[in-house]
């Protein structure tokens, strides 16, 4: 028995070193009226082919950790398609962002983060210049176009975890995330994406740029994050829209799986709006012991999929202590947020207070398939919550 434990430890070590390396787009694809990806590649601005001699994680992403100075959301655009494509598409088209997971889905017990590995908000903007900085875009931009500087809007906001990619970690199914979907899958790795829409408004001519950003603070406490975002953005060669004005995605069952949106992103393009907020929330913890926290967020699972996501997901988190949590609507809620440089120093604190949504509000946010994306985002009074499982993946493409 100790000999197996030992054995087990030392393929789960064996991978590792891949969560170190973080995440960036790396392909931009069109999704036509069936839900398959159609067209041409597209390419991120600062796009780095990963068998290009000189390859190095550190100059495909762009981190940020200190948001004081207002870093460029964005890497420089000049030269970013000499030699590589820009997607075309039009008003009204639906796009997918490609990325790797890197093992921050498949091992998400190494370090405490939030609910299925943070958000990835999608912004949009006719307008981008080098200048813009993520304090301009991200918490600014809103779904109506209004907020901060008015420059570009929200698209649409996705867990990091799509619920159904995963990285080739060489049939190690000393994994449990990995091994459920390997299994479901039969693929050696999927890619993971966010799906979000263009405006049916931009015009069929010039350039649009997307972008990126994936929040995912490293949690300290229920009351304290660490930053860390990662952005990539793309420009979008505008042209005729290929699926028609106000053209719905039908998605065909006979997609393969690699090669595809996923319905339940383009059904809710704003998903998720903060820890806990949006259109498919974690549901709030109701015992200190007794209830397993994973077996509500996959409700929509078939039975054999809520078990195997059960079982991996004690593994995942053990050590993690559900919170219970009992707060009389607009409640206020008091929350800190530190900035770090590369060293590991802190350069910034900043405390905020601001009151907590109603019931009544995040059950709105929950069910609702309509919803408009806030104008601001409504914090949460625990993060113990959003340490749970992934849906499966078939639960989320059946959504």
């Amino acid at each position: 028995m100790l000999f197996n434990g030992i054995i087990k430890s030392l393929a789960l070590l064996a991978v590792v070193p891949a969560i170190n390396a973080h995440s960036w787009v790396e392909q931009v694809r069109q999704i036509d009226n069936t839900g398959a990806f159609t067209g041409s590649i597209g390419y991120p601005i600062g796009y780095m082919n990963r068998s290009a001699p000189g390859f190095n994680d550190s100059l495909a992403q762009n981190k940020i950790l200190n948001t004081a100075a207002n870093p460029p959301v964005c890497k420089p655009k000049a030269n970013a398609y000499a030699t590589v494509n820009r997607l075309t598409a039009g008003p009204g088209d639906y796009v997918a962002l490609i990325y790797q997971e890197n093992g921050h889905v498949t091992q998400p017990n190494l370090t405490p983060r939030p609910y299925r590995d943070g958000i990835v908000n999608v912004y949009g903007t006719l307008h981008h210049e080098d200048s813009d900085g993520i304090n301009d875009v991200l918490n600014a931009w809103t779904a109506d176009g209004k907020g901060g500087n008015s420059k570009g809007k929200l698209l649409a906001t996705h867990y990091y975890d799509d619920g159904q990619c995963y990285q080739n970690a060489g049939r190690n199914f000393a994994i449990p995330i990995y091994a459920q979907r390997y299994h479901e899958h039969g693929l050696d790795e999927l890619y993971c994406q966010t799906d979000f829409q263009l405006p049916e408004d931009l015009p069929e001519q010039g350039t649009y740029t997307v972008m990126w950003v994936w929040d995912w603070p490293l949690i300290e406490s229920d009351t304290q994050n660490t930053t860390e975002i990662y952005t990539s953005c793309a420009e979008i060669q505008l042209g005729p829209a290929k699926a028609g004005k106000n053209a719905k995605v039908k998605f065909s069952k006979s997609n393969p799986i690699q090669s595809a949106g996923i319905a339940s992103q383009l059904a809710n393009l704003i998903e998720a709006t903060g820890l806990g907020i949006g259109q498919n929330p974690p549901a709030a913890p109701s015992s200190t012991a007794t209830k397993d926290p994973e077996t509500e967020s996959t409700s929509a699972a078939t039975k054999s999929s809520t078990e195997s996501t059960s079982s991996s997901s004690k593994k995942h988190h053990d050590g993690v202590k559900t919170v219970t949590v009992t707060a009389e609507p607009q409640t206020t809620t008091q929350w800190k947020t530190i900035t770090v440089n590369g060293d590991g120093s802190n350069t910034q604190s900043e405390t905020s207070s601001t009151a907590t949504s109603t019931p009544a509000q995040q059950t709105s946010a929950s069910t609702s398939t309509q919803q408009t994306a806030p104008t601001s985002i409504v914090p949460v009074t625990s993060v113990s919550k959003f340490m749970k499982a992934r849906a499966t993946g078939h639960a989320r493409r059946e959504a």
